[in-house]
């Protein structure tokens, strides 16, 4: 009688409690992860790279293989990211490139942070000889990223990948 009312005691106590700490460390880990990814783009140096792209019409493209990145270094971005849908001006594809590239000052920066869904807003615009940028790049706790590029001379493109930190080349 006295293990049953022990095993009783140990199962209506003492399990609820160990759940309750496993949910805790969750939360806990989860909240560092956001609170590094906020560090990070409050750095203001960072480095997207995409995986995958994801055409106006919904095709999606493995870009595993294929360099690709968009670099954050405070009022500066560079991108160099392959497009892959409608061009509207005959002045995209015949300059050089029929991908979106841009090194240029970053106008309009505007970085929201979402707490409550530990998500992180990046919104600017830049330009390169030929066309103006609107960019939404936005940041999960993860790590994970989804880029968005609005230009004045194509349909808009988007990418999925992972947002680090800018690695020294030696």
């Amino acid at each position: 009688m006295k293990k049953l009312v022990l095993v009783t005691l140990l199962i209506t106590f003492i399990l609820p409690i160990k759940a309750q700490s496993k949910k805790e460390l969750k939360k806990e880990k989860e909240a560092q992860a956001y609170t590094e990814i906020k560090t990070l783009i409050n750095s203001g140096i960072y480095i997207f790279e995409s995986d995958w792209a994801t055409t106006q019409k919904g095709k999606r493209i493995n870009l595993i293989s294929n360099p690709n990145f968009l670099k954050m270094d405070h009022e500066n971005a560079s991108a160099y990211l392959p497009y892959f849908g409608v061009s509207q001006s005959s002045s995209v594809g015949f300059s050089g490139s029929s991908g979106i590239e841009f090194d240029g000052v970053i106008k309009d920066l505007k970085v929201d942070f979402n707490d409550k869904k530990q998500k992180v807003i990046i919104k600017f615009s830049t330009q390169n000889k030929t066309e103006n940028f609107n960019v939404t790049l936005a940041v999960f706790r993860s790590g994970n990223a989804d880029l968005s590029i609005l230009s004045n001379s194509r349909n808009s493109i988007s990418y999925d990948g992972k947002v680090s930190e800018i690695k020294d080349e030696k």
